[in-house]
């Protein structure tokens, strides 16, 4: 007998501990009745399978596997007749073979035994394991023979269970950013969708805490506070933004699930996310849009009353003017009173919507023109305007003159954010089905609250602004159905605006 057998069978009969020292009985009938009368005692059924199949496997003996078909049979008259049932006595079997094969695991990683001492007690040890478990299924069916549709429609719905949970594993990994953690918020498993948000590889997150994603958006108690809950067993729902590995930010709805183990205590939780960035980028679209539709309700009441008082003023100037000399003071009235007129007319833009006289323009065009009505005032501040436009003429649908108004106010506002003198950079690019105007200045830069504040109704960052250049800017390029993108590093460090049009080539 191989000594290493013997050896397996000797750390198999520890498992049953100090329930081996009630064993050591006669094979008689007072012995089985003793055995039975602890069936619903699991501890001790369990020690008696170990040592049972310890002893099997040690010595090989026929009088041991006979122990163990009458040991099945007992427990197949006890699913029948008793207080257990089938299921219970086969998972009993099956978890002692777990624990068996479990052991053997830890002894080949100690070195104590080798692949092949492995092997060999598997061999042993499978079919002793197979035909145990048929005699008590075989027992247990001579009992019941009645019964069997009842057992088979048991089977099918247990079949169905099985598919019905590859079903929703296969939903859970397919339509949601789904992963799982461990008691200290470690990740122990990500799906393909999760990496494919992240831009991780699973390598890269596997061990990793989840405040790798951190975005220092939310203040850290936000996630203590989440912690904390789903520490005490609740469900935890609510949005995040998270910080992707190329540094793109992206927004989730997240819901968080506990597992608890029989002391109550948290030992995983699983994650289950949806990506509803673009939900987020709306909902910013049509903050700002209600913003607008304010000013306009405040344009279209006061701008009739306005230019009526403003238009007699302008008349009574203008007739001093032709009945006496003109002075300084007379056309600073009047152009002050132009100057109010146009900021009325700016207002107007969101007081009554109307449809533009759309054509075909030439961007570049429009952007030359724009150009050379600011380069004296370029020149003035030491300011360069470069431009870098394509060979071919680049023309989008739209209504030339309120372009160049949008044009404008960028080009203005990028030369007035250069003080020191600089270079306005103005080029065009093509991609696909849009076109981008790209105007880059090197100028004072913009902090990222500056940024998220752009095109709300009077936000400026010029002492002397009132914040209705780029409301106008925006609303024309929303007309247009094109989008504008700002971007900028930091203060000092120059701003960027992308303006993109639906492009025919």
């Amino acid at each position: 007998m191989n000594s290493q057998m013997k050896y397996l069978g000797w750390k198999i009969k520890e498992l049953s501990g100090e329930v081996a020292g009630y064993l050591d009985l006669p094979r008689n009938n007072g012995k089985y009745s003793a055995i039975y009368s602890q069936l619903d005692n699991k501890y001790y059924m369990k020690g008696y399978i170990f040592y049972l199949v310890g002893e099997y496997l040690a010595e090989q003996s026929p009088a041991i596997k006979d122990d163990l078909f009458s040991f099945a049979n007992l427990l197949g008259r006890k699913s029948v007749v008793g207080g257990g049932s089938l299921d219970s006595s086969i998972g009993l079997l099956n978890e002692t073979r777990t624990d068996v094969f479990d052991l053997m695991e830890k002894e080949i990683e100690a070195g104590s035994i080798t692949t092949g001492d492995l092997l060999e007690s598997i061999k042993i040890l499978d079919p002793l394991y197979h035909a145990v478990l048929s005699s008590v299924v075989t027992h247990y069916n001579e009992i019941l023979s009645t019964t069997r549709f009842a057992l088979d429609e048991s089977a099918e719905g247990l079949k169905v269970t099985l598919t019905e949970l590859a079903e929703l594993k296969k939903a859970l990994n397919e339509a949601t950013i789904f992963a799982v953690m461990d008691e200290n918020d470690r990740f122990i498993y990500v799906n393909e969708k999760f990496c494919e948000v992240t831009k991780y590889s699973q390598e890269e997150l596997i061990g990793k805490p989840a405040a790798l994603l951190y975005s220092g958006y939310h203040p850290v108690e936000y996630f203590e506070e989440l912690l904390e809950e789903v520490s005490k067993g609740k469900v935890w729902n609510g949005e995040i933004l998270n910080k992707a590995k190329d540094g793109t930010t992206y927004w989730v709805d997240s819901t968080m699930v506990p597992f608890l183990d029989k002391n109550g205590k948290k030992y995983k939780h699983i994650s289950i996310q949806y990506d509803i960035t673009e939900k987020k980028r709306t909902e910013e679209t049509l903050q700002k849009a209600e913003k607008l539709s304010m000013v306009g309700e405040l344009a279209a009441g006061f701008a009739h009353e306005i230019r009526n008082p403003l238009t007699t003023i302008k008349g009574f100037v203008q007739l001093l003017t032709e009945t006496t000399n003109e002075t300084v003071f007379t056309k600073t009235i009047l152009d002050e009173i132009d100057r109010i007129n146009s900021i009325v007319s700016d207002f107007m833009i969101f007081a009554r919507p109307h449809q533009a006289d759309f054509s075909t323009c030439n961007l570049a065009s429009i952007l030359q023109s724009a150009a050379r009505f600011l380069e004296p005032e370029a020149l003035l501040r030491n300011v360069i305007i470069i431009t870098h436009f394509p060979n071919q003429e680049v023309k989008i649908s739209g209504e030339k003159n309120q372009l160049k108004q949008v044009f404008l106010n960028i080009l203005k506002n990028a030369i007035e954010a250069i003080p020191n003198g600089g270079i306005v950079t103005i080029s065009i690019e093509e991609r696909g089905k849009e076109v981008n105007v790209i105007i880059e200045d090197t100028g004072v830069g913009m902090t990222d609250e500056q940024l998220k504040k752009l095109g709300e109704p009077f936000f400026t960052t010029k002492a002397a602004g009132n914040g209705l250049g780029l409301m106008v800017t925006y609303k024309i390029i929303q007309d247009h159905k094109g989008r504008i993108t700002v971007e900028s590093d930091g203060p000092n460090k120059g701003t960027t605006f992308i303006v993109t049009f639906p492009y025919k080539n």
